[in-house]
């Protein structure tokens, strides 16, 4: 974090207390949701789907908004929103208030992500921001790690304390945030490369990404992208649970739960300093083949830990590639006065992560379960294509570009 201004070291530590936040609470969810209200399994899946689903498309206007307001109130507004979603569910009598509060919280959690990486746009030279954006994904990492720890203590002492406490962590976020961008703001550093642009509304917004080709490539690859990775722990856990027994699910998904956290942090920053604009479709390449080098080692792991263990490993180097190789896509070509609303579309891609489930389901229901397998890959080989489609026509048109502007 060294070099960089003060208040995008004030947002990577905002984010990391955040996700303790959200790590606290929300892997347990669940549990609460079953107990509380009695609900079915299915019951608590579509409560969690529908407000995951409103939290993803409403990113789509939440990215409009951090182009036409300031960002600041919006991080704050955000993070207040996000704070008393976490003090509310305790209070919630009904399943259909808590589909409303998760949505909220989804929501605001989404617009504060836009924010953030619209900030590094703004304040952080080109060669910068995949640093950032690379080590707030390693925060984000360690946040769930240290928040998912927490919240097994804290549960264990009161059911409705982990809520309480991912609210104190937002609100005291929140009130931190508040006076470092007070103290700040005379000294904030200016957007980098900002031309003056006419204020667009959300109609005139969604009419430019709309006919945006390289947009559309970059999202579709991004969500196919998303059913690879999003979700892995679900699949592998109905895979195990299908060509397996319970025990050795738990075991499997156990340990591969810590490798995925361990080299994420500890390679994700070391990983990323080689990435740059002009290279980052080979990256995504080599990403997209530790992602088909780990799917294959799952289909023939069988009932060796120890090779579940080795292709999560290569599995994982293919997550800390492709994730912010993904960022660097949306950010070489989103216009500067529109960056927050080029993330929102790309926040879409989390359906990826939403439509994984069903997809696996499915195949595991009325298929051979390796066949889900050959579905992963087939999705990993055809995000990388959408990609390359994507990287030709904005290389094609940045060409043109210039040939234009040397008449």
């Amino acid at each position: 974090m060294k070099g960089f201004p003060p208040l995008i070291n004030a947002l990577l530590v905002s984010s990391l207390v955040l996700t303790i936040g959200r790590g606290v609470t929300l892997p347990f969810i669940t549990i609460y949701l079953t107990g509380h209200f009695h609900l079915l399994p299915k019951s608590v899946g579509i409560i969690l789907g529908i407000s995951l689903a409103i939290g993803i498309f409403a990113s789509l206007y939440g990215g409009y908004l951090v182009d036409k307001f300031n960002k600041n109130t919006l991080i704050l507004i955000s993070i207040l929103l996000f704070a008393l979603s976490f003090f509310a569910i305790p209070w919630i009598p009904r399943p259909g208030g808590i589909v409303v509060v998760l949505a909220i919280l989804h929501t605001a959690y989404s617009v504060l992500g836009i924010t953030i990486k619209a900030c590094f746009a703004d304040w952080l030279p080109v060669a910068q921001r995949i640093k950032a954006f690379s080590i707030n994904y390693t925060l984000v990492n360690v946040g769930w790690a240290v928040g998912s720890s927490l919240g097994v203590l804290v549960a264990g002492l009161d059911p409705l304390l982990p809520f309480y406490l991912s609210g104190g962590l937002a609100l005291f976020t929140v009130a931190t945030l508040n006076v470092i961008l007070r103290r700040q703001s005379a000294t904030a550093p200016v957007a980098l490369d900002a031309t003056p642009a006419a204020r667009l509304n959300f109609r005139q917004t969604l009419t430019i990404l709309r006919n945006d080709r390289r947009l559309i490539y970059f999202t579709l690859g991004s969500t196919l992208g998303a059913v690879v990775f999003g979700q892995f722990s679900g699949y592998l856990s109905q895979y195990l649970i299908t060509v397996s027994n319970a025990e050795f699910a738990y075991q499997v998904i156990g340990a591969v739960m810590i490798v995925n956290a361990c080299i994420v942090i500890a390679l994700q920053y070391l990983l990323s300093r080689g990435m740059r604009q002009e290279n980052m479709l080979r990256w995504l390449a080599l990403g997209t083949l530790f992602f088909i080098l780990g799917l294959i080692g799952f289909w023939l792991a069988g009932q060796s830990l120890w090779l579940w263990i080795l292709a999560m490993a290569i599995f994982t180097l293919g997550e800390i590639i492709v994730i912010p190789v993904e960022y660097m896509f949306i950010d070489f070509i989103a216009p500067q006065h529109l960056k927050g609303s080029y993330y929102g579309v790309q926040n879409l891609s989390a359906l990826g992560g939403a439509i994984n489930p069903v997809l696996c389901g499915f195949i595991l229901s009325y298929a051979a379960p390796q066949m889900m397998f050959l579905m992963l890959i087939a999705a990993a080989l055809l995000s990388l294509l959408f990609f390359f489609l994507g990287h030709r026509l904005a290389q094609r048109q940045q060409q043109n570009a210039n040939f234009a502007s040397a008449e």
